[in-house]
């Protein structure tokens, strides 16, 4: 994909145009809805005419040049969080994107999906606008489309979801939620994840800094085999004395092909390693041998959930996670194969099973179709979202974060699942990304010098927004 430089200044106070006039005022609560053709084109931008179906006189096109960019300046009369919407069509030319930078924060993409010869509006993300001037820059992505306007909001928040999803959960459950929900946005947890059962990683970042992450990641990977190297009873070891000791317990599941055809869990679209063509969609006929495969290993996992559950051990439950990459077979055949077996496995986890000690987490992304992977409000409690960034940025990831809480209007706590740099604790502040917890991925990822070097990780576990496992509560009683 070309890249494009993100120059474009949208100084957004907060007024709108009314035919060639303007107007300098927005009530509460008020829709402020500013025309692209009344904006500074710059490049090759014009106005046009030609698709019908714009607002006002005109919409701007075709965004597809280097010097290509639209200038809004305003005067903002009243500072607070709002929802940026952009009113677009793609044309003739399918999905594409645009860059788009609010003030001086980091620059994020906003996914468009195909309008055909029609215009849409998408929901950019929200933001914090400042008293009087603010820019927000937008540029072309990799194909024409055309704007048609941005539309402004006051941003309403949402409670968080009181309850969990299940509808019988245990004490130490309940009491672990209310915890979460307590200090989200307050301050992040630290967490690592080891190579499927040990606590290599935790142990490692204790040698290192003198103290223990929040959160400790186990791995089902290998509990559907019988590899000779796999104590699998190691894994509930390890996680109950995690627990004892005041840490949290995640656990997330990379799943081996069901039918033993091979030991892989890549789909054929995977990045590397050994594939499988295992087709989730058969989890809606419960007469298939692919139905009655997955069954066998959601009741072997399960086998093993339910001696946490004995050992009164709550569980940040992450199955099928990364789906919509389709990258893992489970989210190879698409959504609506990914969610029937989401709703399978908490059914026979949570109805049959009786996994009261379970919290289930989905791993969404920012994408312009996320919400139509999503299983639905009465399966999930946490939202996660996977980032990998460049090697050595420490960000924030603000952006991504804004737009998850906005793409499910903050009814979710969110957390950040899984990552490769840490985001620095002082980033975090500043820019209010209020992440849950992080949890960098084994090995390297968690011990590599250029990813998280020793003295990003000394920062991090003594900063005062983090929280690390001696400073938990206990919260089994």
């Amino acid at each position: 994909m070309r890249k494009y430089s993100l120059l474009v200044m949208l100084s957004i106070s907060l007024l709108t145009c009314k035919k060639d006039k303007v107007v300098t005022e927005l009530p509460p609560n008020e829709r402020i809805k500013f025309e692209a053709e009344y904006a500074e084109r710059k490049g090759t931008l014009q106005i046009e005419t030609l698709v019908a179906g714009y607002s006002g006189k005109g919409y701007v096109v075709p965004f597809v040049d280097y010097s290509d960019r639209l200038i809004f300046s305003v005067i903002n009369d009243l500072a607070g969080t709002y929802n940026i919407y952009i009113g677009y069509s793609t044309l003739t030319y399918g999905a594409t994107s645009c860059y788009i930078q609010i003030n001086d924060q980091t620059i994020f993409t906003v996914p468009f999906p195909t309008t055909g010869d029609a215009f849409g509006e998408v929901k950019a993300s929200h933001t914090d606008l400042m008293l009087n001037k603010n820019t927000v820059t937008i540029s072309s992505g990799n194909k024409h489309f055309a704007i048609d306007y941005i539309r402004i909001e006051p941003y309403v928040e949402v409670p968080v979801s009181p309850n969990l999803v299940n509808p019988n959960p245990s004490k130490e459950a309940i009491n672990l939620f209310n915890y979460l929900k307590e200090s989200y946005g307050k301050k992040i947890h630290s967490g690592a994840t080891g190579i499927t059962s040990s606590l290599d990683e935790e142990n490692w970042i204790f040698s290192q800094t003198g103290k223990y992450p929040a959160l400790a990641g186990f791995d089902f990977m290998n509990h559907t085999r019988n590899y000779s190297w796999e104590n699998k009873d190691d894994l509930v070891k390890n996680a109950a004395y995690w627990w004892s000791q005041k840490g949290m317990v995640a656990c997330h599941w990379h799943w081996r092909d069901p039918m033993r055809i091979n030991d892989a869990f890549y789909s054929p679209s995977g990045s590397s390693g050994e594939k499988t063509y295992f087709d989730a969609s058969k989890v809606s006929d419960t007469l298939s041998v692919e139905y009655k495969a997955m069954i066998t290993d959601i009741d072997t996992i399960a086998f093993y959930l339910i001696q946490l559950r004995n050992a009164n051990v709550p569980v940040l439950w992450r199955p099928l996670h990364e789906a919509s990459g389709k990258w893992f077979w489970w989210g190879y055949q698409g959504a609506e194969a990914t969610k029937a077996l989401w709703k399978v496995m908490f059914n026979r986890l949570v109805n049959y099973h009786k996994l009261n000690n379970l919290i289930w987490i989905w791993t969404s992304d920012i994408k312009a179709d996320n919400m139509s992977w999503y299983p639905g409000d009465a399966y999930v409690d946490i939202l996660g979202m996977d980032i990998y960034p460049t090697n050595g940025d420490f960000s924030s990831q603000v952006n991504s974060f804004n737009k998850l809480k906005s793409d499910f209007g903050g009814r979710k706590l969110i957390t950040l699942s899984e990552n490769g740099s840490i985001p620095d604790p002082d980033n975090l502040v500043k820019d209010k990304a209020g992440w849950l917890y992080f949890m960098p991925w084994y090995g390297d990822y968690t011990r590599s010098s250029t990813i998280n070097p020793l003295s990003q990780w000394q920062k991090i576990m003594n900063h005062t927004y983090v929280i690390t496992r001696d400073e938990m509560p206990d919260l089994k009683n």
